[in-house]
């Protein structure tokens, strides 16, 4: 008992630590930077190229389809992960809903991200998966990367109607545990 308890409060540890490196230290002064979607979206060499379906405005801000509802960006270790989310519903009453098709940091297209959430103003619970190879919603494959609350603790690092942070447990799909992993998700 006491090794499990001194393992989840090293997990909960390397969750918060992920946590204040994306949204700051509270105590700072000065606001956390934010990721612009062409930062989030611009492959390892900087190209500033934009996921399948996306353009870029001649600010060089990658711009989402028309009948896109909102965007998601997941990172682990040295991996990024965007996507054009479909459905993005962030509820007042602390549930999020989204998912869209997925992209790997060169902008080519994996997969499939989904994420449900609930409790985010209480205890926060749920998951985040991207489905490598699939192509819609409830498509499930041999083959992903998922984090929350079933790889651990879950750190909220911002909740509002517009902008999900958290920073949760990650594994993927031969069970391996992953760098805890961080997500940000934005509705318009």
């Amino acid at each position: 008992m006491q090794r499990s308890t001194s393992r989840s409060l090293l997990s909960l540890g390397a969750v918060g630590a992920a946590l204040l490196l994306i949204v700051g230290c509270p105590a700072s002064p000065e606001p956390a930077p934010s990721l612009s979607q062409s930062q989030a979206t611009d492959g390892p060499a900087g190209d500033g190229a934009a996921p399948a379906g996306e353009t870029k405005d001649p600010a060089g801000e990658t711009k989402a389809p028309a009948d896109a509802q909102g965007t998601a960006v997941l990172t682990y270790a040295d991996k990024t992960y965007s996507a054009t989310l479909q459905l993005c519903s962030l509820y007042d009453s602390g549930d999020a809903l989204f998912h869209g098709i997925a992209y790997d940091s060169d902008g080519n297209e994996v997969g499939y991200l989904e994420g449900d959430f609930v409790g985010l103003t209480d205890v926060p619970n749920g998951e985040a998966r991207i489905d490598f190879g699939a192509k819609a919603t409830l498509q499930s494959t041999d083959e992903f990367v998922a984090m929350g609350s079933p790889g651990g603790a879950i750190a909220l690092g911002d909740f509002t109607a517009t902008e999900l942070i958290l920073a949760a447990g990650a594994w993927q799909s031969d069970g391996a545990q992953l760098p805890p992993a961080t997500l940000r998700v934005t509705c318009p």
